[in-house]
């Protein structure tokens, strides 16, 4: 007959008794007072009115405080949020935040899908000055601004493109051969009237999607203002001078310290009409004078009254240009 010490059924007893009224104060304890349920949730963050994903987006719950990424594929997961009513919300740079309220069961999972609206943005931006000289009024000063600019939901969300300017707002038009946003502002159309109103301002292109939501590129600004440029002396209109039909254009150069190539631009004039018939772009600076056709086609020009310009362009394609100066051919 085997014997059993006492003091065992009294440990087992003691074990029984004390697992019997243990206090129930775990939160994950399900029987417990203090438990809070917990929930699953995961999903995906793509593109609006798209089902491209959006990698590196940031999703946060309001109420727990904590927060995860979405992936190379746009997908996230949360492995335990407070079983309640959550705020979550997705955030990336240069997209408008996503908020969703859901509400989560214990115990459960649940699909959270987020849909990001990109705010279009600038690829490339740049002012270039202009300057053509004239007899009368005076000579004519103007500024063209390019912008290339895109959006993450695609080029046919881009709404409206403007020029930005202290206060003021100009309106840009896509130009298909371009491929950019482009806008032309005259002296005029500035507050003093000149364009060295615009040096040293902060220069901003403005960007609205169809969701209206707005980006301001980072700043730039006016490169250089060019007033002298190259002086035409032959063939010139004082002195009303014929040439052949290989006429030789010469110039003096223009007192400036820095980099740029002539453009020589020749046009035929008819009933006042003037057209262009001839451009030798990207001349060096050593040169002061230009041979029509420049080359050896044996191009040879009609008799007629012509006009032809010299006109200066820097590194930067800032340019100023000579009075046009006119004579005949025979």
């Amino acid at each position: 007959m085997r014997v059993v010490s006492s003091s065992i059924f009294f440990f087992a007893a003691l074990i029984l008794y004390g697992c019997s009224d243990a206090p129930r104060n775990n939160p994950l304890d399900p029987h417990s007072s203090q438990y809070i349920g917990t929930s699953i949730v995961s999903g995906q963050v793509i593109l609006r009115d798209q089902n491209t994903p959006v990698a590196g987006a940031t999703v946060a719950s309001l109420q727990d405080n904590v927060s995860t990424s979405s992936d190379s594929n746009g997908y996230y997961s949360f492995d335990r949020l407070t079983a309640e009513t959550q705020t979550l919300v997705c955030t990336k740079d240069n997209f408008v935040p996503d908020t969703q309220r859901v509400v989560l069961q214990s115990r459960a999972q649940q699909q959270v899908v987020f849909k990001m609206n990109g705010a279009p943005y600038v690829l490339s931006q740049e002012i270039l000055t202009r300057k053509i000289d004239r007899y009368y009024p005076s000579p004519l000063y103007f500024v063209d601004i390019y912008a290339s600019v895109t959006d993450p939901n695609g080029i046919t969300d881009v709404d409206s493109v403007w020029f930005s300017v202290d206060t003021l707002l100009y309106p840009m038009v896509y130009s298909v051969s371009l491929k950019e946003f482009q806008t032309t502002i005259l002296k005029y159309d500035l507050p003093t009237n000149t364009i060295e109103w615009l040096v040293d301002q902060p220069l901003r292109i403005r960007s609205k999607d169809r969701y209206n939501a707005v980006n301001y590129s980072t700043p730039f600004y006016v490169s250089r203002i060019i007033e002298n440029t190259a002086t035409p002396t032959y063939p010139i209109s004082a002195n009303n001078d014929t040439t052949n039909s290989t006429p030789l254009f010469k110039w003096s150069p223009p007192d400036v310290t820095f980099n740029f190539t002539y453009t020589i631009t020749l046009s035929l004039i008819e009933a006042d009409i003037s057209t262009v018939v001839w451009t030798y772009t990207g001349l060096n600076s050593f040169y002061e004078e230009l041979q029509f056709p420049s080359n050896s086609s044996g191009v040879t020009l009609t008799a007629g009254n012509y006009g032809w310009t010299v006109t200066v362009v820097d590194d930067f394609g800032n340019y100023s240009s000579s009075k046009e100066i006119f004579f005949v051919i025979k």
